[in-house]
């Protein structure tokens, strides 16, 4: 059954995460600030897999360890006496990049296509499935995408310290080229789609269709023009990383666990909390 925009961003939403750092520059006597979103990526694997770019890893790996996270965003709860929601901070456990590519065939593409992979400590997420038919990336093609262009910073519009927001941002377009040509397996692809720092690692999708058609990857000189890296190679990355991969989950929490023990019992109206694990919660 075919669905509509609204649809498919709803189906979407709870699969796209943040990954950042909690070290955030402030003044000694003002509050922390909103953590620092550095790119955005999407769960594909319900027991903590999550997809983003090799440069947001890059990025992330200059902060200390203990100060990376991945920002997982549940779905607003309805419950008596008003709406429960927020943001969950996760610790990564474990990186998985591409240490090697190879062509079968002439390739005009990057060296390594930019994709990787990280394990959060959390299980029983919502997930994205990838559309590896690469048959489905053509010139007019109507997509959307659902990230973090500009990082926390518009997710604070009134004040610094205080978030206004707790979603990503939608925007949709077209496939406005394939590349290197129309062909069956193209190395990338081009949206409409003016990209900015913290969007990178964005699912891509068609607006009729959830599955990720592609991920955000790089933009050109403040042009609507921005590169995704095709489903058929995310695809596969996947499948290794899948046959690779026996973690001990035993004690690693689902995420409706998480939200047990962090949702407060009377929300006030509709008030928002903002939950951190661990540590504090931040300003609602």
């Amino acid at each position: 059954m075919q669905m509509n925009l609204v649809e498919v961003i709803r189906k979407v939403s709870p699969a796209v995460v943040a990954l950042g750092t909690r070290l955030y520059p402030s003044q000694a006597d003002a509050a922390p600030g909103f953590p620092r979103i550095i790119g955005t990526g999407f769960i594909v694997d319900e027991r903590g897999i999550v997809l983003t770019n090799q440069h947001v890893i890059q990025a992330i790996e200059k902060e200390p360890a203990s100060a990376r996270f991945v920002m997982v965003f549940p779905t607003p709860k309805a419950v008596d006496r008003g709406t429960v929601g927020g943001v969950i901070l996760r610790k990564i456990l474990a990186v998985n990049t591409i240490s090697s590519f190879e062509s079968s065939g002439p390739f005009f593409g990057e060296a390594k296509p930019d994709f990787a992979f990280v394990q959060i400590d959390m299980q029983g997420l919502p997930m994205l499935d990838i559309l590896g038919d690469s048959n489905t990336l053509e010139m007019g093609l109507e997509v959307a995408t659902l990230g973090f262009p500009k990082g926390e910073v518009p997710l604070t519009p009134y004040d610094h310290g205080k978030a206004s927001q707790f979603s990503p941002f939608a925007r949709h377009g077209i496939i406005s080229s394939v590349l290197p040509c129309a062909c069956p397996d193209p190395h990338g692809f081009s949206i409409d789609i003016l990209s900015e720092g913290g969007a990178s690692g964005s699912p891509i999708f068609r607006t009729d269709d959830p599955r990720a058609v592609g991920i955000l990857h790089a933009s050109y000189d403040g042009a609507p023009i921005t590169y995704g890296v095709p489903g058929h190679f995310l695809e596969t990355g996947l499948k290794r990383v899948r046959e690779a991969w026996n973690p001990d989950l035993s004690r690693v929490p689902t995420l409706a666990q998480v939200i047990e023990q962090e949702t407060p019992e009377e929300p006030k109206g509709f008030d928002w909390t903002v939950m951190k694990i661990p540590g504090q919660l931040l300003h609602p």
